[in-house]
């Protein structure tokens, strides 16, 4: 049988030219080529617009805002940790809102986290679920939940800030004896820092997101419940001072600060404080004006007359044989009560403490039970013995002249304002006899300074014209300026 042979013969034997057939074929192979190499292209260029290899899916959305294609995922997610610092959110504290930001807050955004979160999305799944979720994204409708993280000791920082804004003291109960009122114990209350933390850590971290600020009450020392217990028939001790000339502002301030006292009920262990049950002396408060001592000298100030009440409170106080916490003795004695049973004090500066040693409540008792006296008392229990005073000068320090021009005095006048005080360091002694026999003793002590001679004086008067130096002063100070030629003694220290 005849073999028919190959291609080119066959086109031979029709007619045809193989060298033509061959061409064509030639280029349709080419342009084959090209198309499906195209297709490809065309496919990969869709595919990896698609469904990136290594980064998020296109359109996907991170807290609101779309992933930027023209930069690397973790750039951008470190651009926004940066940005979100500064978010602004606020602390809901009892009484107010509060304006701060995530990052003094200790909340940032965990990026490592996050980059996770978007490629497990963007990444993981069959072709065809990835090329659905592309899909979702592409339509704006995937957002992917950011990881946070928390600093809890920056966010202590923040609270602590916080911390005075939110704290309240508790109002103790007391007895109002002139209205005849029992004023109910108001319980206080202060930041609860863990909880605070708690609700920070767990909050939302969305633009002006607010965050709980949580407290906890403190209970008043002394309840309500505690005035029934007090038995008022019963006085613990007393102490007198008479006030009488000493002027109607005076006469107002030493009645003021005895009404804000009265009443005043002192739970065992706790300790009061004089200024802050007196309050600020103001006119607002029904404070007037009156002299007091202002560096050693007599002015007028509103309060002037009030540590007469403070100086009767301590007293009282040493004869009750309650703990004397904070205390400090006038600048010079005074002249209604013996040294060492005074007290001064100057509101938010120096202030006079007492604490109830006893298991008992007590109740201070300031009245002026008639004109120009002031009587303190502590009632609710009976004296523990006989208390005694006594005190002795250990030592004592001369004053000196002090000589003030005066332009607007008269030519040649001049008038003596203050009277010079020596200063004595003192020591007193409280003697408690009890009623077995026994004695207990304790001592404290008292400083008071010297208190210049005040002169003040008009033009073309000559200090040696103003008489002898008094007993008990040693040089002369004219205008700040030591007179060399009026020094007595220069290393007198008195006797």
């Amino acid at each position: 049988m005849e073999r028919k042979g190959n291609v080119v013969h066959r086109l031979a034997a029709a007619g045809k030219s193989p060298v033509r057939w061959l061409t064509v074929a030639r280029f349709w192979l080419a342009a084959g080529v090209v198309v499906c190499a195209a297709a490809l292209g065309a496919a990969a260029a869709v595919y990896h617009q698609w469904l990136p290899p290594q980064g998020a899916l296109p359109g996907l959305e991170i807290d609101g805002r779309q992933v930027s294609r023209g930069a690397g995922l973790g750039d951008w997610l470190e651009g926004r940790r940066k940005a979100l610092l500064e978010r602004e959110v606020y602390l809901a504290a009892p009484d107010d809102y509060v304006q701060t930001t995530l990052g003094r807050l200790g909340v940032e955004l965990d990026v490592a986290e996050t980059m996770r979160r978007v490629l497990e999305y963007s990444q993981e799944g069959s072709i065809g679920t990835r090329a659905f979720r592309a899909e979702r994204a592409r339509r704006g409708e995937v957002e992917i939940e950011p990881a946070w993280s928390f600093d809890p000791a920056r966010a202590k920082s923040e609270l602590e800030r916080l911390a005075p804004r939110v704290r309240t003291e508790p109002v103790d109960a007391r007895l109002d004896l002139i209205g005849h009122l029992r004023i109910d114990d108001q319980p206080g209350r202060v930041l609860d820092l863990d909880a605070s933390l708690k609700s920070i850590g767990e909050g939302e971290r969305r633009e002006l997101a607010v965050f709980e600020i949580r407290t906890r009450p403190i209970r008043a020392q002394v309840t309500s419940e505690m005035l029934l217990t007090i038995d008022v028939t019963k006085v613990l001790s007393s102490f007198e001072t008479k006030f009488a000339g000493n002027g109607r502002g005076r006469s107002r301030n030493i009645e003021r600060a005895a009404e804000l006292l009265n009443g005043t009920v002192i739970a065992p262990g706790q300790t009061i404080s004089f200024n802050q049950i007196v309050g600020p002396r103001r006119i607002e408060r029904g404070f007037a004006y009156a002299p007091e001592i202002v560096n050693d000298e007599m002015e007028t100030g509103v309060g002037g007359g009030v540590c007469q009440v403070a100086t009767t409170v301590h007293a009282a106080s040493v004869y009750g044989e309650l703990d004397v916490v904070q205390r400090r003795s006038h600048s010079r004695p005074s002249a209604y009560a013996p040294m060492g049973l005074d007290a001064t004090v100057i509101y938010g500066e120096v202030d006079l403490k007492l604490k109830n040693p006893y298991d008992t409540p007590l109740m201070l008792h300031a009245f002026l039970p008639q004109r120009n006296l002031l009587r303190v008392e502590f009632l609710g229990r009976d004296a523990p013995g006989e208390v005694e005073h006594l005190y002795a000068v250990v030592k004592s320090e001369d004053f000196f002249r002090r000589v003030v021009s005066k332009p607007e005095l008269e030519q040649g006048k001049h008038v003596r304002k203050q009277k010079g005080i020596r200063g004595y360091d003192v020591v007193s002694v409280v003697q408690l006899k009890l009623p077995d026999g026994s004695v207990r003793k304790h001592q404290y002590y008292s400083k008071y300074y010297p208190v210049p001679e005040v002169f003040w004086v008009g033009p073309g008067v000559d200090p040696g014209e103003l008489g002898a130096l008094p007993a008990g002063a040693n040089y002369t100070e004219v205008d700040g300026a030591l007179d060399v030629s009026s020094v007595r003694n220069p290393y007198s220290t008195g006797g």
